[in-house]
């Protein structure tokens, strides 16, 4: 039972992920920085959904592996490939906003060019950031997966930025996390939707379900 999406088990080692209407956020307000479940936003799960299947496919043809194999967007569900999901988040930022300014006194706008951080995964922690030494020191993950992961991020960023780009959507940043398959396989999971980014458009901030509208009218 996660926090916007529910993951089943299936018999032959796959897993389907049931996407939910709750969002993040704070005191109603949607956040894609925020850690905690703070609104449910009607149609979420599947313009989730919808964007998650949309990206997969496309990262796929850029010959980035995902845990992707299908969807059923009637059903809000998608079926993925079962992965031992590493417990960090890395987050490619391009514009600086929210969390970051807060937490290096910089003013929101100022160009970070496809930064790229990670974040210790932990609720109870705060996803606190986290530097690539300490991670390996405390066993986290290894070093070539932490540089496999920063590619990965820096392709996938440079993707998505260009895609967006085509519906006149400019992207300020994203969380993305990856796990290994039962080969040992580092592959991207979770979801690529508006819940884990910041999208402006004529310098206003567009919510995840009209990120959907925009990117895949024919869904709508």
């Amino acid at each position: 039972m996660g926090k916007t999406k529910d993951v089943i088990l299936n018999n032959d080692g796959t897993c389907t992920l049931k996407f939910k209407d709750d969002a993040t956020g704070k005191n109603g307000v949607f956040d894609p920085g925020e850690n905690q479940v703070g609104l449910t936003i009607d149609g979420m799960g599947r313009a989730s959904l919808i964007l998650s299947q949309h990206f997969f496919k496309i990262l796929s043809e850029h010959n980035i592996p995902t845990h992707f194999i299908d969807c059923d967007v009637e059903e809000g569900t998608m079926t993925v490939r079962s992965l031992n999901i590493i417990p960090v988040e890395f987050i490619w930022r391009d514009v600086a906003w929210g969390s970051f300014c807060r937490a290096y006194g910089v003013e929101q706008g100022f160009m970070l060019n496809g930064l790229i951080e990670a974040t210790l995964k932990s609720d109870e922690l705060g996803d606190p950031r986290i530097t690539k030494e300490t991670l390996i020191a405390i066993g986290k993950l290894s070093a070539n997966d932490y540089d496999t992961c920063v590619d990965f991020m820096g392709k996938i960023g440079n993707i998505l930025k260009a895609e967006l780009a085509k519906d006149g959507l400019e992207l300020y940043d994203f969380k993305l996390e990856f796990g290994h398959d039962s080969d040992g396989n580092l592959i991207l999971g979770d979801e690529i939707s508006g819940g884990i980014w910041r999208v402006f458009k004529d310098g206003k901030s567009v919510l995840p379900i009209d990120c959907a509208k925009i990117i895949c009218p024919e869904y709508y």
